[in-house]
């Protein structure tokens, strides 16, 4: 299904402009020969600064480091970083700019049980919402945690869009998230003892603190086997977290 849409956004990269709608400039080096070492290493390095900056709530770098990661990355890997420019601009209160990244950044994957958008009169504002709320209900089953980005965008649009409850419903989501991440990401890093199962046990206890025992079941679940980390759709932090970063 990915496949589909990058011919999609790269055809959308061939008619940029400055305009509001369009959510940033095809980076000049794009289309040049790539040092694929070279470059990857940059782009990694971008990416983790942007990442870190976006979990520490420092929108304004985030914006600024996932802008300079288009330079160093393929074709095939700018709807990645579009859909993070849009989650990072909603949370600066440019809607416009959020809009078009999230919807550029393609559709994605639609889940078996899909949660539908509410009634938004603005029809990106919902088309970016619905996106967002995808993401969320396809990385459920494996990363709860990693969502607090898609669920603090949406509060965001949902606010500016005056839905106020909805607003209120997603941040909290968000933030009890972000607390759940952090803490699966401080027990990975822990030297020797490091393991997926503590990560997952640091996670649940943040849920069981926050009542969200259903959240916090989904990861008990896993702690008897703990299979191998599959790709997370729309964002791969964990990857090279497990590679050893």
């Amino acid at each position: 299904m990915r496949g589909l849409f990058f011919t999609a956004v790269v055809s959308l990269l061939c008619v940029f402009s400055a305009d509001a709608q369009t959510c940033a400039s095809r980076p000049r080096n794009w289309h040049e020969p790539r040092n694929s070492n070279g470059n990857d290493k940059k782009y990694l390095r971008k990416r983790i600064a942007a990442d870190e900056a976006f979990r520490g709530g420092k929108y304004s770098r985030a914006l600024a480091e996932y802008h300079q990661s288009l330079g160093a990355q393929d074709e095939g890997g700018f709807p990645e970083v579009y859909f993070k420019l849009g989650e990072t601009y909603a949370l600066l209160g440019n809607f416009d700019k959020a809009y078009a990244c999230v919807i550029e950044s393609g559709p994605g994957k639609v889940p078996s049980s899909r949660v539908m958008a509410p009634a938004i009169p603005d029809p990106r504002a919902k088309d970016a919402s619905q996106i967002l709320l995808d993401t969320i209900q396809v990385n459920l089953p494996r990363y709860p945690y990693e969502t607090f980005p898609e669920y603090l965008a949406l509060a965001a649009i949902f606010r500016h869009a005056g839905l106020a409850a909805q607003a209120q419903s997603a941040e909290e989501e968000g933030r009890i998230n972000r607390e759940a991440a952090n803490a699966w990401h401080a027990a990975l890093v822990q030297g020797e003892h490091a393991s997926l199962a503590a990560a997952d046990r640091a996670a649940i206890d943040v849920y069981e603190r926050s009542h969200r025992p259903e959240t916090a079941a989904i990861l008990r679940s896993q702690l008897s086997s703990e299979p191998p980390l599959p790709p997370r759709r729309r964002s791969w932090w964990v990857n090279w977290v497990i590679g050893g970063w």
